[in-house]
This record gives C-alpha cells, sequence and structure tokens, in this order.
C-alpha cells in the first residue's frame, strides 16, 4: 500500500473512532411520585415523550443513546422529594408537581391566583409557554435548584363537587369546602370554610362529613368516583391550571450533545403540548361519567360567577406585588398573561391585571 493510501486509512480510522467517542450512552431514569394510571399527563411520558427522544436521538444521529428506566407512583421519589431527587440526581428527569413548591417556583402557580380566567387548558398551556419564552425569570427559577425546565401541562378546569345543591353565590355560606395549595384562594370571601386536603382523601372525606365539597377537575370523575358521594357537580368554571413541569437534573443537561439537546427540549414542549389537548378532552368526557353516579350538573349562571370573582380580594394583584417585592416580575407577568389569554380568546369573568 501506497503512503496515500495509508494516509487515507488512517483518516477513516481516526473519523471512526472520534465518532465512536461522540456517542454517549446514558441511563437515564425517569421518576414520578404518582401511578401513571392516575394522571394522563404522566402516562404520556412513557408512551410518548420516551419513545419520542428514542427515535430522534437514533435517526438524528445526535451523539447520544439513553437507556431508560421508569420509576413511577414514589417507588423511587415521592412527589414531595421529586424536587430535590432530581437536583440530587437520584432520577435524571422528573414529573414534578409545581403547586408543591410555592416557594421555589412561585411565578408558576400564577394560574391559581387568576380564576375564572379561562377554562380552555390548551391556551392556558400556550400563555404559559410564552411566559417562559420571555420572562428568563421563568426558567431560573428551576436553574436555581439544578433543575432544567423541559416543558410544562396543565389539567382542565376547575370545578366543584358537593353533598348540598348550589344554585346561587349565597348557598356557598357556612359550608366546609376542600381543596388542595392555590385553589383554596378562591374560597376567600365566600363565606365558606376552608379546607386543606388532597385528592387521595377526598371521597372518605365527604363520604364521612368532615367537610362537604370539593374543588376539583373534572377529568378526575371516572376513577376517583367523587360524585358518588357528592352528587351535586357545580359547573363554576375556576379554569385550567398549569400544574406539572418535566424537568431534568442541569448538570446531565449541560453534558449532552447539542443535538440531544434540542430533541429534549422540543419532546418536552410537543409532550406538554398533547398532554394539555388530552386533559382538555378529559375533562369533557368526565361529565359522561356522571349518570352512573346519579349525580346532578348545575351550572351557575355568569352573573353568579361574577358575584364569587368580585367576593375575593384582588388576589391576582396581591400575588404581582408580593413577587415584586421578592424581586421577581409579577406585575409583568400577570399582564403578560392576562393579555396572552385574551388574545387567545379568552373573556375573564373578572380582568384581575386592571385592577
Amino acid at each position: 500500500m501506497d503512503m496515500r493510501k495509508w494516509a487515507a486509512a488512517g483518516a477513516a480510522l481516526l473519523s471512526f473512532a472520534g465518532a465512536a467517542a461522540a456517542q454517549q450512552k446514558i441511563t437515564m431514569t425517569v421518576a414520578a411520585g404518582q401511578p401513571p394510571a392516575a394522571l394522563l399527563s404522566l402516562r404520556l411520558i412513557s408512551t410518548m415523550f420516551i419513545p419520542a427522544v428514542t427515535k430522534r436521538l437514533a435517526e438524528e444521529k445526535a451523539g447520544l443513546t439513553v437507556e431508560w428506566r421508569e420509576a413511577y407512583a414514589g417507588s423511587l421519589l415521592k412527589p414531595m422529594q421529586l424536587m430535590d431527587g432530581v437536583k440530587d440526581g437520584v432520577a435524571e428527569i422528573g414529573y414534578l408537581p409545581n403547586i408543591f413548591h410555592p416557594d421555589r417556583l412561585p411565578l408558576d402557580l400564577i394560574t391559581y391566583v387568576v380564576p375564572f380566567t379561562e377554562t380552555d387548558t390548551v391556551r392556558v398551556g400556550k400563555a404559559m409557554n410564552k411566559l417562559h419564552a420571555a420572562l428568563p425569570e421563568m426558567g431560573a427559577q428551576y436553574t436555581k435548584f439544578g433543575l432544567q425546565r423541559l416543558a410544562g401541562s396543565g389539567v382542565d378546569s376547575f370545578q366543584m363537587v358537593s353533598t348540598f345543591p348550589v344554585k346561587k353565590f349565597e348557598d356557598l355560606k357556612g359550608h366546609k369546602i376542600a381543596s388542595a395549595g392555590g385553589a383554596l384562594l378562591w374560597l376567600r370571601g365566600t363565606g365558606a370554610v376552608p379546607v386543606q386536603s388532597n385528592m387521595m382523601e377526598y371521597y372518605n372525606s365527604m363520604r364521612t362529613g368532615v367537610y362537604e365539597a370539593t374543588l376539583v377537575f373534572a377529568s378526575t370523575f371516572p376513577a376517583m368516583k367523587y360524585p358518588e358521594v357528592a352528587p351535586h357537580v357545580i359547573k363554576a368554571n375556576f379554569g385550567a391550571m398549569y400544574a406539572t413541569s418535566l424537568v431534568m437534573n442541569k448538570g446531565v443537561f449541560d453534558k449532552l450533545p447539542a443535538a440531544a439537546k434540542k430533541i429534549f427540549m422540543e419532546e418536552g414542549e410537543r409532550w406538554g403540548l398533547e398532554a394539555d389537548r388530552v386533559y382538555q378532552n378529559a375533562g369533557e368526557a368526565g361529565y359522561k361519567a356522571l349518570p352512573a353516579f346519579k349525580a346532578t350538573v348545575t351550572e351557575l349562571p355568569r352573573e353568579e360567577i361574577a358575584k364569587w370573582a368580585k367576593a375575593l380580594p384582588n388576589i391576582a394583584r396581591e400575588w404581582a406585588d408580593r413577587m415584586d417585592k421578592a424581586g421577581y416580575p409579577g406585575s409583568k407577568a400577570l399582564k403578560m398573561y392576562m393579555d396572552e389569554l385574551r388574545a387567545l380568546g379568552a373573556t375573564p369573568v373578572r380582568d384581575w391585571d386592571k385592577e
């Protein structure tokens, strides 16, 4: 073999070795504190996000192959452990309920301080994505705690299920009504007695009379059977809520090849949009389960919903002021979010940002 052939062979060998060295093979554990059977968006991580990322990494020769491990239903991390668990590398990717971390992710709780604004989960998701794209402080909430946010998703509109009939705003007074986290803000000024609780307690607590109603989204009806013990379903249209983020350990993300980072971000966004669409449809389907529970639906007239909304203090402005004082762009985020929803077609019962 002449020198030119030796040189060509050597170059080919070096090229192959370089390509092999550039191809990372890593194991990624995806963790969640909840079971996929209970949450549609979590189910889509397994059935949609992981297969799509795997396929694109191979097809686009992104320099990465992933061996996936899935640890759901709290088998590795409980819901309240998820944020720190991903930060500390117990899992590389996590399904993070934002509502559990108002101190760490305060900007992402904006949907809970503007009730009666938008019931369409897809629109809420689009508005939240715009905030994350426009305001660096949104993403900085995550990077501060060693996380990279890949995407977010919401749940369908909250309504109320109760053991007593509600036909007008005044019917709430004196009754014990439960919910979780930010949703309890919607009971201020109503005369109702707010009770902190969670989805796993609602059924038995209403059955035994610990409280008489709960604020919850309609997609839960078929599986959780709340209307079986609280047969009055009150459509008050509190709105779709941004609920969950898909996050990755920031150190792991930063070491990925650029092409792989792009794939994870794009497929995360696609997961979030699909999860919003699925939840919107599931919320509508939740009402179809009600005849089996012998439940009745009362749709509050807009004027009664307006009474409820106007009875509340301006919880959005209170939140924005707290954010501003803490160094977050609270007022800017509030105006941007409400403006975006109105541009998408929302007709808020109360324009929280304009008062």
